[in-house]
């Protein structure tokens, strides 16, 4: 979504302030247009409905609903409507049917931004969404951080 009107994005503040001013949204999205799934984070979302013709549908009446009643727009670049078996691109994770993935600019970006600080976050999040051949070799990656760790002090 583009908001019309300039809004900061980013702080803490306006990540509130986007749950409580498209709590509007969701109730008419859930209880109106009743779609197989929603999901929404922040000003980012995604509608799951059985057909092309049903998501356009919903497509339709969300894009008037935010215009008309919040005065919102969706993003051009990002307002498309894709089969879930091809993935969808969502919050740096690639999602399937079967299960979801990083995305592969966030991995390369943990793999740069790994220390011994972060190590464990980063490892979660691993483990959590890749499968086990990425796990092992970020795994492989950790021990080279440590080993290089132990010789520099």
């Amino acid at each position: 979504m583009t908001p019309r009107k300039g809004i900061p994005i980013g702080n803490l503040t306006s990540q509130i302030f986007a749950n409580i001013y498209l709590n509007e949204f969701d109730q008419f999205v859930k209880n109106t247009l009743k779609p197989q799934g929603y999901v929404r984070y922040g000003d980012d979302f995604i509608v799951i409905a059985p057909t092309r013709e049903a998501i356009n549908r919903i497509k339709d009446a969300a894009t008037i609903f935010l215009l008309e009643r919040l005065d919102l727009t969706l993003h051009g670049k990002n307002n498309v409507v894709v089969r879930a078996h091809h993935g969808l691109h969502f919050l740096g994770m690639r999602i399937y049917p079967t299960g979801r993935t990083l995305n592969k600019r966030n991995l390369a970006r943990i793999k740069n931004r790994l220390t011994m600080r972060n190590i464990p976050s980063y490892n979660g999040l691993v483990k959590k969404h890749m499968k086990l051949k990425h796990i092992k070799a970020f795994q492989w990656e950790i021990m080279e951080k440590l080993e290089n760790f132990d010789h520099v002090s």
